[in-house]
């Protein structure tokens, strides 16, 4: 077997017995309002658009890399390491606190076709999914999704396995930085060109966590910071929709 091999699953046992040792990680899958709350945003328009919006899935233009380097981390004098996924519900075998199950094009879309239908600003807000058929209606509203990635680093305290030690006794194990960007536009039905309205959105969120907390955060990070972007676009249209989209 190979230095390498050796090292891989040296840092894979480290990794999965200090998480099971925990049991705090919480749930891995996509959750919209974000949880503890659990709310929608609290914007109402006090001026109704006469029609009716359809929210489409958003355009994956996110990038492709992926980096797996946690195994040298198990290797003296290495301060950190690192892993990097520009789609985090893509990898197929994820250490278990990078699980992340959702689906980012539709989930937002979803998301953000919800916080619009609670704002009444529109007679109707429908989300329709990739494969259903199209309804009749007045606006479209679709986007472009640039980024969600994921970066997790964690740290043995350049001691190798010993460091171990030091997350038993409670110092941090690492972060986790995630990243959202993506920009939505309004048009009229079946005319694409016709922007009426348009946001970009982007939000960046770092944990640090322990084997005693914050493992689950990284996680949650996703839906709550949408929900802080979305903040901004969704006041945005109700105050500027009424008088934009005037047919």
């Amino acid at each position: 077997m190979s230095r390498l091999s050796v090292v891989h699953k040296a840092c894979g046992i480290l990794m999965i017995v200090s998480l099971t040792i925990t049991g705090c990680l919480g749930s891995r899958d996509w959750q919209y309002p974000p949880p503890p709350d659990k709310t929608y945003l609290d914007a109402t328009a006090d001026q109704q658009v006469a029609g009716s919006l359809v929210v489409v899935p958003l355009e994956d233009k996110r990038g492709t890399e992926v980096r797996e380097q946690y195994w040298a981390s198990v290797i003296p004098f290495i301060p950190h390491a690192s892993t990097v996924y520009d789609r985090p519900e893509e990898v197929s075998s994820p250490a278990p606190v990078d699980k992340v199950t959702f689906s980012p094009t539709r989930d937002f879309a979803r998301a953000l076709a919800d916080e619009i239908r609670k704002t009444n600003v529109f007679s109707s807000v429908t989300f329709v999914d990739h494969g259903q058929p199209m309804p009749p209606t007045d606006f479209v509203l679709q986007g472009r999704l640039y980024s969600t990635r994921w970066e997790r680093n964690i740290s043995t305290y350049g001691l190798g396995p010993a460091g171990t030690l030091l997350w038993l006794a409670g110092l941090p194990m690492g972060t986790t930085e995630t990243e959202v960007e993506m920009f939505v536009h309004l048009t009229p039905a079946g005319e694409s060109d016709n922007v009426l309205w348009g946001f970009a959105m982007e939000f960046e969120a770092q944990e640090t966590d322990s084997l005693y907390r914050g493992l689950e955060d990284s996680v949650t990070n996703y839906p709550t910071g949408l929900q802080d972007a979305l903040r901004l676009a969704v006041k945005d249209l109700v105050e500027k929709a009424p008088e934009r989209l005037k047919r």
